[in-house]
């Protein structure tokens, strides 16, 4: 498939597209968990969102090195993931709506980072960030889940939320097309019990 940004265009499957998409997604992320900073009520979880905000900029200032050093223009994505995945939930309206989109969506992102690893030619500086920013995504995943998994043994409502945030992952991600991108609900949603 062919993107058009402005004067621009990319394929797809371009490195330059798609390490814009990355870093999108990570300055998108980090306007949630600022959002949720405001929301947390628990000492632990605003120590954990601190933690996660400093991860998102990290990860934003990898992926435009990255740009950089591949001589890549910086473009902006106008409908990157998390704003579909947005789009279909609707408006997040408390933490809990705000947990349940961070946790799918980071969980999306370990998806992808984890089959980008698998392209056997990807170039070893990429890699290396990909390992790296890998580390962190899977404690963001951890972290909420056991958040998530608190607050259901209060909330039987929220099952209701993630379920809610399932279906939006996978419209969003029909609208996309994440080539080979596999349903979190068959995977994930178990790990999430009441």
């Amino acid at each position: 498939m062919i993107i058009d940004v402005g004067d621009k265009t990319f394929d797809e499957l371009d490195p330059v597209w798609l390490l814009n998409q990355y870093r999108a997604a990570e300055v998108d992320g980090a306007g949630a968990i600022m959002r949720m900073s405001r929301l947390a009520g628990e000492h632990q979880l605003r120590v954990d969102l601190a933690k996660h905000l400093r991860d998102e900029a990290v990860h934003a200032w990898l992926w435009t090195k990255a740009l950089n050093d591949i001589d890549g223009e910086i473009v902006e994505v106008d409908e990157p993931y998390q704003k579909r995945l947005a789009f279909h939930f609707g408006l997040p309206r408390t933490l809990d709506d705000l947990l349940a989109l961070t946790w799918i969506s980071e969980s999306r992102g370990v998806e992808q980072y984890t089959q980008h690893m698998d392209i056997k030619d990807i170039p070893v500086p990429i890699r290396q960030i990909l390992r790296a920013i890998l580390k962190d995504e899977t404690w963001h995943v951890s972290y909420i889940r056991e958040e998530l998994e608190r607050r259901m043994r209060t909330d039987d409502s929220l099952r209701a939320t993630l379920d809610r945030a399932l279906a939006a992952d996978a419209m969003a991600v029909a609208d996309i097309g994440f080539p080979g991108a596999e349903s979190l609900a068959d995977r994930q949603l178990k790990t999430v019990s009441a």
